[in-house]
């Protein structure tokens, strides 16, 4: 292939990697470790038009093909052995225009640079709450963060996209350009084409009451228990989110992160959740928005995961036991429990504007296992899933798409959109790849 790959690179603005080149293992690196794939040529891209030139050269080579914004995703569907990885790495720049109240993302920023951006002129977009997360890949598979109370999804926000088909076409995903392109976008994933400029409707905030309240010990249970019925009663005012892991020791812990952007620096939910039982920590209190995106700040490429989960329509007292009895299951640290809450904001939008299904679900509960040692694969993914099936009884819906394995069902796809959007999903991917080229994701078959 070595003709045809310096074709690429003469036809690239930027470049292309073999296993020779020095910087290609470092460019191979994603997010979860457990994915360890060698392609056989990476082309960084610096705009769509070099994204149309490498699908080209793909689809002639016939390279399974792979695209990495952020490279975030637990599943690993940017890389692929012995095929193409089309890298947006390069694609980082933001543009805000404040009085439009609009900001421009690169296909391959991450939030910290979005939110950089943003911040300086005191504006944010709901996004992730990792930073180095994709920001067009967080959106095209939903988004849910800090803001998700109240200002929705990071697809709610979604305003339009640069787009380059499998065909080398460059649409424009918009109510002024593919109105139904922009709606599969908003939850259909990388399905239809590769994403190089996303354009986000901003929102007014700069100052925040955020942070963490930490608790410890057998306290947890009544601890997260607060954190469901404040929830429930929440003004929009307020996101909060949880995550429930353990010390070496075992012992069970909760951290609590509510993110408050009212005029009341000591709210009713805030003092509640002061009030829970066993906390140990309080770091809650008046900071920038950046800092709250720092709250949680997991390393990059440095552990290996496999994520599974529900989306569920309540949080009962019998599946909170569920969840604490689990982080001590396997008689080591596991990982965690996320619990991101889908009160407010996604549901103050009209449902038809996206491709999803789950808005009338309470909680997202993701059982992330992570691990460093090879040897515990088998028995960390085994806890993953059988703790996925407890919660099963009280799931709503599909999976997330940003978080969902490879190894999924087409069912528990489908399910994630409904069946009357999967099928207006079919019809969109059968007009824009019909010969299904990007397939790396929780897959649309065209019809």
């Amino acid at each position: 292939m070595a003709a045809t790959v310096e074709a690429l690179r003469d036809a690239l603005s930027g470049d292309a990697l073999t296993p020779e080149d020095g910087d290609y293992d470092q460019a191979r690196v994603c997010f979860n470790l457990l994915v360890d794939r060698r392609p056989a040529v990476i082309a960084r891209c610096l705009g769509a038009d070099d994204v149309a030139a490498a699908l080209a050269f793909g689809q002639s080579e016939g390279l399974e093909i792979a695209v990495r914004g952020g490279g975030h995703n637990p599943a690993g569907h940017c890389q692929v052995d012995g095929g193409l990885v089309i890298d947006l790495a390069r694609l980082r720049d933001v543009e805000v225009d404040p009085e439009a109240g609009i900001a421009v993302s690169g296909g391959g920023a991450t939030w910290l640079d979005f939110d950089a951006a943003t911040q300086r002129h005191g504006l944010v977009t709901p996004g992730g709450v990792v930073g180095s997360t994709g920001v067009a890949g967080l959106a095209l598979g939903g988004g849910i963060g800090h803001l998700t109370a109240q200002y929705g999804l990071t697809c709610d926000n979604l305003l339009a996209a640069e787009v380059v088909t499998p065909a080398g076409e460059i649409v424009r995903a918009a109510e002024d350009g593919d109105p139904e392109l922009l709606w599969g976008l908003r939850g259909g994933g990388g399905n239809f084409g590769v994403v190089t400029g996303a354009e986000f409707r901003l929102h007014p905030v700069e100052r925040v009451v955020g942070g963490r309240f930490d608790y410890e010990g057998d306290d947890v249970r009544g601890a997260l228990r607060v954190f469901r019925d404040v929830d429930a009663v929440a003004g929009e005012e307020i996101s909060i989110q949880c995550q429930l892991s353990t010390k070496d020791d075992l012992t069970p812990t909760l951290v609590v992160t509510p993110c408050y952007t009212g005029a009341d620096s000591d709210t009713e939910e805030l003092r509640a959740l002061r009030a829970a039982p066993g906390l140990v920590n309080d770091t809650v209190g008046e900071q920038a928005f950046l800092d709250q995106q720092l709250i949680f700040n997991p390393g990059y490429g440095v552990d290996r995961n496999y994520w599974k989960g529900h989306f569920v329509r309540e949080l009962p007292d019998e599946l909170i036991d569920i969840l604490v009895d689990s982080m001590s299951a396997l008689g080591r640290p596991a990982g965690a429990i996320l619990i991101e809450s889908l009160r407010g904001g996604p549901k103050a939008v009209d449902p038809d504007s996206a491709a999803l299904g789950y808005r009338d679900a309470a909680f997202n509960v993701s059982v992330m296992a992570d691990w460093t040692d090879p040897a515990l694969d088998d028995e960390s993914i085994a806890w993953a899933r059988e703790t996925a099936a407890a919660i099963e009884p009280w799931s709503v819906s599909g999976g997330y798409a940003n978080y969902m394995q490879a190894d999924e069902p087409m069912e528990r796809v489908r399910a994630a959109f409904g069946p009357d959007s999967f099928e207006r999903l079919q019809v969109l991917k059968s007009r824009y790849d019909p010969g299904n080229v990007l397939h790396r994701n929780q897959n649309i078959p065209p019809r």
